[in-house]
């Protein structure tokens, strides 16, 4: 019932570039995924991987090792291509499934931004990480969209204390469908 899905190319193939060490803030893997962080001495790492393991259906996942973080906030952005947004009413849900494993227990939230005119809507949701289906909806229904003036779309991964641990996020994939009607 889907009208748009998509995975990230981090996840599809490999990557000319596949890591970064010491990473400094608003540092690209790839075309889609950025980095952002406010760390002064950067202990971060950013790589590629390959999934090998049968319950992965992304060929390629992405590996964040954190060590000493002096910094406020550390959020991993995907930026959603514009098939994303063509079409796009508040009569959709987006939809974020992830595999994620981290060394030790972290919270990590999910925060959908749609650039509409001079406006950005941002919706929040914390991932459910104890959960198996580790996944997030997003109903533009209760947004302030205005759905004749939308731009672009992000997702923003915010990793809450995320100081000496391994976070490895096996797969993201994006799908869009419409409300079931009342």
């Amino acid at each position: 019932g889907t009208d748009w899905a998509w995975r990230p190319e981090l996840w599809r193939g490999p990557l000319p570039e596949p890591g970064l060490s010491s990473v400094p803030t608003k540092s690209m893997l790839g075309q889609e995924v950025t980095l952002f962080h406010d760390c002064d001495f950067s202990e971060l790492t950013l790589r590629q991987l390959r999934n090998t393991r049968e319950e992965d259906l992304a060929p390629y996942g992405l590996r964040l090792d954190v060590f000493k973080f002096d910094g406020s906030f550390l959020s991993l952005v995907i930026d959603l291509p514009p098939e994303a947004v063509n079409g796009l009413t508040k009569s959709h849900l987006l939809r974020v499934n992830t595999i994620v494993e981290s060394e030790k227990p972290i919270e990590i939230f999910a925060s959908i931004n749609i650039k509409h005119g001079t406006n950005t809507e941002q919706i929040v949701r914390e991932l459910p990480l104890n959960e198996q289906d580790v996944m997030v909806e997003f109903d533009l229904a209760y947004s302030r969209l205005n759905e004749k003036r939308i731009e672009r779309a992000w997702l923003d991964l915010i990793f809450e204390a995320p100081d000496l641990n391994q976070v490895i996020l096996r797969d993201v994939t994006f799908a869009r469908h419409r409300r079931a009607s009342i």
